[in-house]
């Protein structure tokens, strides 16, 4: 009799890469990039703001892709477009720093899922 295959662990593990990519993605836009400390000193309250909606975003898409994570950034660029203090050239900077942020994503969420697999795959 076949045995039945079991893919929590894989689902598990995707889930557990989605949310370490994101939160590497935030840090890494902090204190990673070669613009980080530049990053700390013209943050403003909204622009954080802004970041975590597209990373709260992201987590709640179970099968994120590069085509799926720019329409996220631009709905969300698009509303603080109306924002009162957000200059058009603020925003532009945040949207392209948001879009480089997806290879550092997908790398991470890579590597993460990589290890989930090798995991499940020894338990068995």
């Amino acid at each position: 009799m076949a045995k039945k295959q079991n893919n929590t662990g894989v689902a598990l593990g995707v889930g557990v890469a989605a949310a370490a990519a994101v939160a590497a993605a935030g840090a890494y836009w902090f204190y990673g990039s070669d613009h980080a400390s530049q990053h700390r000193k013209q943050v403003k309250s909204w622009m954080l703001k802004a970041r975590a909606e597209v990373m709260e975003a992201v987590e709640k898409v179970e099968d994120i892709d590069k085509k799926k994570y720019l329409a996220i950034v631009q709905q969300i660029v698009s509303r603080y477009s109306k924002t009162a203090g957000a200059t058009v050239g603020e925003l532009a900077h945040m949207k392209k720093d948001l879009i480089s942020t997806w290879a550092h994503m997908d790398a991470g969420a890579k590597k993460t899922v990589k290890k989930a697999v090798k995991k499940v795959s020894k338990k068995k």
